[in-house]
């Protein structure tokens, strides 16, 4: 119709060689206004995270921010870190040993609340679920990045109660070509990191392709002086006591559908008085069978075996650990997709996966004379998809049950449509937190913590180059999961993991989107308030109950890039975060005490030059902490640590060159 309508109808006076000058005109004069724009091509692009069945952002059943390898590219980021900062709802704060955590929508999200993937491998720790941030994951390897804003556990289970971040790389992305990259950093004095990384992707033809990366990392925490809550020890510099460091690689080959994926993940921390070590291996096999034209059958296995949070004191010269277990888990998953009509999708499937746990420093760890422990946990899922023109009806459900701590029950129901410009959501989940294999080994009775959520997102799209959007949320989680520790008079401590009645939040979250052909900009602003009727002492912020320890109540972001010249991007990014609150000193009787930690701003300057030379050779240089803010990191609870001094003004030199085996 478009094309009959372009093509005018002239008369027998009417000169037919004009005539078709006229109709081409219009022909190409009708492709440049409805050619899609690159923002609507990125609204466009489906989202695999936030459901079983692919759907663009608009319209998929989710929260849901995307960041493409563009933006990473630009921003210059040195880590996983500098990225999610500028997601609205994400902080970060300190748990134990250094380690930085993170947090979402203001609630302490480090164990077990947010599921981090890396190409379908689940980087969550089996023992205790946690994910160390910083220097670990190698930015320059991400194709995309899918992030939910909100509960997962329908799909993935207990380690998704609040988001999930899942992460593409490039290897895993029909990558066809070779990407070599370095990064310095440079603080004064002291170099604050080295890291370096190779992708290799071939298309050895239309059904075969197969990949490879690795990444080394080091990276200093802090170039500050650290001085202990207690202050029991004189202040010591953390340039000496401070080096994270992380090496990885994967493998990748994929036939059609069906892909096998190993990876290898190493990264250790050292702080004052302990050094920790992670290590992980994980194997995976995936395939999508189809079985005639509306069902297709998708069978996987998994498995990890790990030796997570491994510590040792620095001055223990016999490489001792006083904790290491090597934990494990085999999973197997089948998955069927069918397809009743172009407007109704039905997905079910059954899950199993078996965790084994064995000391490898303490022959009593599980009990008196028990080295060893083993679960199970068995789960069904399903989810149904109706297109109607008013909206999308997504209705799914998934059932764990755990021979150790029971069943969990987690309905969704979401309701989506985009309407020409216009989007909305409405989303109420249920979502919950699987105790891990160490919080069940400290509390036998423990039960898994449990959340509901709702949600609504409306969204308008202004121009083909802008778009707002605007979240609201509330969060209830009952049985809420707690570490606590008590001092023996015998100078040990004895450590224990309860479940505290209730805890959540609520607020709102703001994105602001213009993206055009030489640049693009982003705004977020993200609001908490804690849950009044909270029952969680550790969080508590007595001078203001609407804060929880650690997480500002306003965030807000601005980051974009502009093309200066050819091939020369200049990116900025600034962040202000309101004021926070943290334990930082102990009153008359050695009890640490909240204290108040003024609003700062961030500001970080990136100029990347893109083909310098050479095709696919970029060179960026930026300056991070502009302000020389040393803005610290406090610990989410009251742990006994001081905060993490924040680190000077920091200078970052990047080299990267990609060479693309499609080029003629």
């Amino acid at each position: 119709m478009l094309l009959l309508s372009a093509v005018p109808v002239f008369s027998q006076q009417e000169d037919p060689t004009e005539s078709e000058d006229i109709a081409i005109e219009d022909l190409i004069h009708l492709k440049a206004e409805t050619e899609a724009s690159a923002l609507q091509k990125m609204l466009n692009e489906n989202v695999a995270a936030s459901s079983r069945k692919k759907l663009s952002s608009r319209e998929t059943p989710g929260i849901v921010s995307v960041i493409s390898a563009e933006e990473i590219k630009h921003m210059g980021a040195r880590d996983l870190i500098d990225v999610l900062r500028l997601v609205p709802g994400f902080e970060f704060a300190m748990d134990v040993d250094f380690m930085v955590g993170i947090g979402l929508r203001g609630n302490w999200a480090n164990e077990g609340k947010v599921l981090v993937m890396v190409d379908g491998h689940e980087y969550n720790e089996l023992c205790y679920q946690t994910v160390p941030f910083g220097n670990k994951f190698p930015v320059d390897q991400i194709q995309r990045i899918e992030i939910i804003r909100g509960p997962g556990s329908a799909i993935y289970g207990g380690t998704a109660e609040y988001g999930v971040i899942n992460i593409i790389t490039k290897g895993n992305s029909s990558f066809d070509g070779v990407q070599a990259s370095g990064n310095y950093g440079f603080l004064p004095g002291v170099p604050g990191q080295k890291n370096g990384s190779l992708t290799l992707g071939k298309q050895i033809n239309k059904d075969w392709h197969m990949d490879a990366s690795v990444f080394r990392g080091a990276r200093i925490i802090s170039d500050q002086l650290y001085q202990d809550i207690y202050q029991d020890n004189d202040p010591v510099s953390l340039k000496d006591y401070s080096m994270s460091e992380a090496n990885n690689a994967s493998v990748g080959l994929s036939y059609k559908d069906m892909q096998i994926r190993g990876s290898w993940d190493q990264f250790q921390q050292q702080g004052p008085e302990f050094l920790v070590r992670y290590n992980h291996w994980y194997v995976s096999a995936k395939d999508e069978i189809a079985i005639g034209k509306k069902l297709i059958v998708a069978p996987s296995v998994y498995y990890t075996s790990q030796v997570p949070w491994s510590r040792q004191t620095v001055t223990d010269t016999s490489a001792t650990y006083d904790y290491q277990v090597r934990a494990q888990r085999m999973k197997t998953n089948i998955t069927a997709s069918y397809d009743f009509t172009r407007r109704i999708n039905l997905i079910t499937g059954v899950e199993y996966f078996h965790d084994r746990a064995h000391s490898l420093q303490d022959d009593d760890n599980f009990g008196e004379g028990i080295a060893s422990v083993g679960y199970h946990n068995l789960a069904f899922f399903g989810q149904g998809l109706m297109k109607h023109p008013w909206a999308n009806v997504t209705l799914g459900f998934r059932y764990d049950k755990h021979n150790a701590f029971g069943a969990a029950f987690v309905p969704r129901l979401a309701l989506t449509k985009r309407i020409n410009q216009f989007h909305f959501k409405a989303l109420y989940s249920h979502s919950y937190r699987a105790p891990g294999i160490e919080n069940i080994n400290l509390n036998e009775n423990i039960r898994p913590e449990k959340s509901s959520t709702a949600e609504l997102e409306l969204g308008y799209q202004f121009t083909k180059d802008m778009l707002l959007a605007f979240n609201a949320y509330r969060i209830h989680t009952n049985d809420v999961i707690i570490y606590s520790y008590m001092d023996l008079d015998d100078g040990g401590y004895l450590e224990a993991y309860d479940n505290y009645q209730r805890t959540g939040t609520q607020g709102i979250e703001v994105i602001y989107k213009v993206k055009r052909s030489h640049w693009y900009a982003n705004a977020s602003y993200s609001f908490y308030q804690a849950d009044r009727k909270h029952t969680v002492e550790t969080y508590r912020v007595a001078e203001d109950p609407h804060l929880f320890v650690a997480f500002p109540a306003h965030k807000i972001s601005i980051n974009g890039s502009a093309a200066l010249a050819r091939n020369l991007w200049f990116s900025p990014s600034w962040v202000y975060v309101s004021e926070r609150f943290g334990y930082d000193a102990v009153d008359s009787e050695a009890t640490p005490i909240l204290n108040r930690f003024d609003p700062y701003t961030t500001i970080h300057l990136f100029l990347n030059y893109d083909h310098l030379l050479t095709h696919g050779l970029s060179f960026g240089m930026g300056v991070y902490n502009l302000l020389n803010i040393k803005t610290p990191t406090v610990q989410a609870y009251n742990g006994d640590y001081g905060p993490i001094p924040g680190k000077s003004r920091e200078i970052s030199v990047k080299l990267s060159y990609e060479f693309s085996f499609k080029q003629k």
